[in-house]
């Protein structure tokens, strides 16, 4: 099964660089064939980051979502799943050019953080039901930031009347905001149970650390801003570069949260 792992990594690895490569070059030159293989080979490099997953964490004995290792490499694969099977995906196609790259940075990059159990006294259908939903709620944040960062890029594009090359080739503008909406949408209850059940585990463990006060408010400042944005568009019509500049401040506190995690298992701390 070692081998079957480290072949499952491998190949993904090779797939997702394809992938990217396809995604950028469609993105470039408006490439067919790029069109059509691009999806095929971020599907199966994501078949094969599945089974990387569940075969290396099968040798090791530890569940996938009670590990901050295998936490990083599913939130990657996540985004690409949800990729994949949004609705209306050939008009977001563009897109991908951000998921591959980053499917890929989480596969290789999860490597490098440590595989053990995730320490905590607390209840461990509740713990795993946690991470599962905010390891699916930042995967759909995540698709949430690259459509609005591609939103904001074809705005002012168009604005300077920039019509040719580049930006003929990225999804049109509504796309863009439906699919910000949606996936922020679709993310924001699983986001919010995470946040509930964080502030149960965080009343049982008692007193925390400085690092773990800082990723919690960071948490809470991603469950604000995303609320924020969602509850404006409904009430106030918020569309486009306002929407999409509160998505990407909520997505810098994902990243920067999941750079404290990162740094913290790297570093061997408890915190």
């Amino acid at each position: 099964m070692t081998d079957l792992a480290t072949a499952a990594f491998m190949l993904g690895v090779v797939l997702y660089s394809v992938a990217t490569t396809l995604f950028f070059l469609d993105l470039a030159r408006k490439e067919p064939l790029a069109r059509v293989w691009g999806p095929v080979t971020l599907a199966a490099g994501a078949l094969l980051h599945g089974t990387h997953v569940v075969t290396a964490s099968l040798l090791s004995h530890v569940c996938p979502v009670e590990s901050l290792h295998f936490a990083l490499s599913l939130s990657g694969l996540i985004a690409v799943i949800a990729f994949l099977v949004m609705p209306g995906r050939a008009r977001i196609h563009a897109i991908g050019a951000v998921v591959a790259p980053l499917a890929l940075t989480f596969l290789v990059g999860a490597q490098f953080v440590d595989a053990g159990r995730s320490a905590a006294d607390v209840s461990r259908p509740l713990l795993a039901a946690h991470i599962t939903a905010n390891l699916i709620g930042v995967g759909l944040f995540l698709l949430a930031g690259a459509s609005g960062a591609f939103y904001l890029v074809q705005e002012r594009r168009l604005k300077e009347k920039r019509m040719g090359g580049f930006v003929a080739k990225l999804p049109p503008l509504d796309s863009l905001d439906r699919a910000e909406h949606r996936f922020l949408l679709a993310g924001f209850p699983l986001l919010t149970f995470g946040i509930v059940t964080g502030a149960v585990f965080a009343s049982q463990l008692g007193s925390a650390t400085s690092a773990a006060a800082i990723r919690a408010a960071l948490g809470y400042a991603t469950w604000i801003l995303a609320a924020l944005v969602l509850v404006m568009r409904a009430v106030a019509g918020w569309r486009g570069r306002r929407s999409a500049y509160g998505t990407l401040a909520g997505v810098l506190c994902v990243v920067i949260v999941m750079l404290l995690y990162v740094v913290r298992a790297g570093g061997g701390g408890t915190g």
